[in-house]
């Protein structure tokens, strides 16, 4: 019995160790290696160990490779059945996990809207079970849906959330799985440069891990970018690239995926012909499940039917995309729908349909340029909180008039103390310990008008002072001299979805780590809203940076444990030091502000020294 005992433990060992490979990603990219992983696991798992029976049926709900014929529909009908299974009541996660998988597969199908239903009902649930990988995984595949339909800022907070869980349950391989929609969020919304960036990151990060296959979607999707940017030679160029590398490994089914968005660029450049080669050897691979490339696919054979004159033919694929865009509302893509329409028909002599058609367009168009708009301001709005910067640099005041007001009637005291104790001869005892204790007071207040509140930390008005004298010194003795600047990033989505009580709490945390991380010569203090300032005397800019980098990475290593579940906080830090643009307090700050913002541009949490 006890021989039979430990392999049983030895066997489990073995389950669990499989179990964190699938969930960690080794096998994401490789459908065969995963279900080699599932066999393994069938041999090791008895039917009485049901807790790893469940574990087991939520990792094989996701080793259908939807892109195999009858795959979806398979892996739809295995789901329903393991979702009736009455063990899932005890065990919660698992049952959320396999439900997650329905969602994403019913994706899938193109039943968007159920899908986001999905979505946000089961993220409600992942928080209330405080399963934080599964709240990674509901706001990063919601995150894509949200992206996919053009609603980028909130696709932007769920997939710079689910990065963030990721990279806390050091789940690298998700972490850069998240980093490519967030590029690819951008590349939507429009800004293609710095989707480009991420991207190009990206790329180098495949290379170095010798992922040349995910590289080579890297390459796909700046093609994709630099069209939208309209330098539609250096975008084929990349797509040639792509096409070829898939061709070499022969992957037909990704080699026409980016035949697909390669037709695109060729039929702006008018290479009708390449456009029709490309898209025909598209055609066996691509199928209308795969609602994206198919959709797209019909657009293009359109265009280019458009352009041969063959217009009935054209009016079948335009058919054949409207579709498909409707049921993932792609309003974008919609109106290229029109405006295709609209030239086939005036292209037949048919002009009352053809102004039909352009009329659609123009509603779309003008529906997308609203859309469009109102993205673009709430995401600038989330960038930048003009708002309640001024409403704290306002309290900032406020705060500043009461302390001086605070210290003048300080002053007022001691004067009248003075003529209390002359002219009270008969009852110096008394007035002396009246005296002492109002001392105690005014030294208490003194402390109070140069610290801040909240924090416990010097204000601005200490910390600017402090420096002043520093940097004379420093002068006088021909000492290096370094500031930091740093504060929260994303302070206001703190604020907004946990609330200012828990954003207080942050706040402190930060000031915990300043007084365990700093020494103690080196003064740390708050001078904004999430802002804080570290003066380092006898420091110089590459000692200041390193001092910088252990405390970036120290707030976002800090224990989170008592913050509410998913809570996490980065911050961006600048560094400047005597000499770098000028020898005066306001110089120096301001390069440390700059190199601040450097740092915020560059993707936050981490460090940037001024140059």
């Amino acid at each position: 019995m006890s021989s039979l005992g430990y392999a049983n433990s030895i066997v489990n060992q073995e389950a669990d160790a499989i179990f964190t490979q699938i969930e960690r990603g080794d096998a994401i990219y490789d459908y065969q290696v995963y279900r080699d992983y599932l066999s393994q696991l069938d041999n090791l798992i008895t039917k009485a160990d049901i807790e790893r029976q469940m574990r087991l049926s939520r990792a094989r709900c996701w080793s259908f490779d939807i892109y195999e014929q009858g795959q979806l529909t398979k892996a739809l009908s295995f789901v329903k059945h393991a979702l009736t299974n009455p063990e899932l009541a005890n065990y919660p996660n698992h049952k959320l996990g396999l439900q997650l998988c329905q969602t994403w597969y019913t994706e899938r199908t193109g039943d968007v809207e159920t899908a986001l239903k999905g979505y946000n009902k089961l993220l409600k649930k992942a928080y209330a079970l405080e399963d934080l990988r599964l709240i990674a995984d509901i706001r990063g595949m919601r995150g894509y849906l949200y992206s996919f339909q053009g609603n980028f800022t909130q696709a932007l907070e769920d997939l710079i959330t689910a990065k963030s869980l990721y990279k806390n349950l050091k789940l690298s391989i998700y972490v850069e799985i998240n980093l490519y929609e967030i590029a690819k969020a951008y590349r939507r919304f429009g800004d293609q440069k710095s989707a480009i960036r991420y991207f190009k990151q990206l790329e180098e990060l495949k290379k170095k891990s010798k992922n040349y296959n995910a590289a080579t979607t890297m390459v796909v999707s700046m093609a994709i970018a630099e069209e939208e940017l309209g330098n539609l030679e250096r975008a084929k160029e990349l797509f040639e690239k792509g096409y070829a590398y898939w061709q070499s490994k022969g992957d037909d089914l990704l080699r026409s995926g980016v035949g697909v968005n390669m037709a695109g660029t060729l039929i702006k450049l008018n290479e009708i012909e390449s456009a029709k080669k490309y898209l025909t050897l598209a055609v066996p691979y691509i199928q209308s499940s795969d609602e994206g490339f198919y959709s797209y696919m019909q657009l293009f054979f359109a265009q280019v039917y458009l352009a041969e004159n063959k217009l009935e033919q054209a009016h079948e694929s335009l058919a054949l995309a409207r579709t498909a865009f409707e049921r993932n509302k792609n309003t974008s893509a919609l109106a290229q729908v029109q405006q295709v329409e609209s030239q086939v028909y005036l292209n037949q002599g048919n002009w009352q349909q053809a102004y039909l058609a352009q009329s659609e367009y123009i509603k779309l168009h003008l529906k997308l340029d609203d859309k469009l708009l109102s993205s673009y301001t709430t995401e600038m709005r989330t960038r930048f909180n003009t708002e309640q910067v001024e409403q704290e640099n306002r309290h900032l005041i406020e705060n500043q008039q009461l302390r001086e007001i605070e210290l003048a009637m300080l002053e007022q005291n001691k004067f009248q103390q003075w003529i209390i104790i002359v002219l009270g001869g008969l009852i110096t005892i008394i007035l002396s310990a009246f005296a002492y204790k109002q001392n105690q007071k005014n030294k208490l207040l003194s402390a109070l008008a140069l610290t801040d509140d909240l924090t416990q930390l010097p204000n601005r008005r200490y910390i600017y002072n402090h420096a002043d004298e520093c940097l004379q010194a420093a002068k006088r003795c021909d000492m290096p001299l370094s500031v930091i600047a740093f504060d929260a990033d994303n302070f206001k989505i703190v604020n907004d979805t946990y609330g200012h009580e828990v954003g207080d709490m942050a706040l402190k945390l930060l000031a915990k780590t300043c007084r365990k991380t700093l020494a103690a010569e080196h003064i740390s203090a708050r001078v904004g809203g999430e802002e804080f300032l570290v003066i380092l005397p006898n420091i110089d800019k590459p000692q200041a940076y390193k001092i910088a980098c252990n405390l970036v990475q120290q707030v976002a290593e800090a224990n989170f444990s008592s913050f509410p579940c998913g809570f996490s906080l980065t911050i961006s830090a600048g560094v400047a030091c005597l000499g770098d643009d000028g020898d005066e307090l306001h110089t120096i700050l301001k390069s440390a502000d700059e190199a601040l913002y450097s740092a915020k541009h560059e993707g936050r949490n981490q460090a940037r020294m001024a140059n």
